[in-house]
């Protein structure tokens, strides 16, 4: 039988894979309803920011979360997104060059940091350490392929010199949020995850799972700017342009109190 903190962990890493909203089973009458395709390691985020929305106006918000390659080759294929809040900025200009957004909607919305988290101990010593420690036998990380934070993760690797003569074993989740799932539930020893995401643990658990963790260095990795954009196909979904404005100003105390930077204007 679960303990309830072991239950509060297990709801986490559910949040955090890539699983449809369960409030998209029916339209409420009288209700607009906005569709979000979100990167894995902002979904929890999101979900205080959609509330908060829902909250001012009749408004339904439908989250579907995941690794952002994966999110983004969807849209591409005509998945019936409204907005797309990737982990990076390459795939929401790759959708403006290809004229699949509203003119003018692609905005970077928060940075995001990298963290180096080995649940279970006090965090000592420097990541050369303990990413060669002899008690380390698998390192997580998410997918570089189609995750930012994995593609951070291995630059991070390979600045350091550990990517070819480690002895450890790479673990890959498909997004960020499977990544932090295989730490928590002790199936990594160590691993690459969002600071964001050790902000929410903490929170829900109410532990100190940011104690076990180094922030990485930014100097070490390319920066982790996160935009979102506007789907062309959703250009007449009014709602859907009031939530990016709603972001934009009222979301960003929401969106540094959960562990993330966010960007200045020009």
């Amino acid at each position: 039988m679960h303990s309830p903190s072991a239950f509060r962990l297990l709801m986490l890493g559910v949040a955090l894979v890539a699983l449809p909203d369960a409030r998209a089973d029916a339209e409420q009458p009288g209700h607009a309803t906005v569709r979000i395709a979100v990167a894995a390691n902002f979904r929890l985020t999101l979900d205080r920011l959609t509330a908060a929305f829902e909250a001012q106006r009749p408004v339904k918000i439908v989250v579907s979360a995941g690794a952002s390659g994966l999110l983004y080759g969807q849209i591409v294929q005509g998945a019936p997104f409204d907005l797309f809040f990737s982990a990076d900025a390459a795939r929401p200009a790759r959708l403006e060059q290809d004229g699949l957004i509203v003119p003018g909607s692609r905005f970077a919305y928060a940075v995001g940091r990298l963290a180096l988290w080995r649940p279970g101990l006090p965090w000592r010593g420097s990541i050369e350490a303990a990413l060669r420690a002899p008690d380390v036998r698998t390192v997580a990380l998410a997918n570089p392929a189609t995750a930012p934070y994995g593609q951070a993760a291995t630059q991070v690797l390979e600045r350091l010199g550990v990517a070819d003569d480690a002895a450890f074993r790479l673990v890959r989740g498909e997004s960020i949020g499977q990544t932090f799932q295989f730490l928590a539930s002790g199936n990594a020893d160590l691993g690459f995850v969002a600071l964001a995401q050790l902000v929410e643990f903490d929170a829900l658990n109410g532990r100190t799972a940011q104690s076990e963790a180094h922030v990485v260095d930014v100097t070490l990795h390319e920066p982790i700017v996160q935009e979102a954009v506007w789907l062309k196909r959703s250009r007449t979904n009014a709602a859907a342009g009031d939530f990016l404005g709603f972001v934009q100003n009222q979301g960003r105390a929401i969106i540094v109190a959960a562990g993330y930077a966010v960007p200045t204007s020009d």
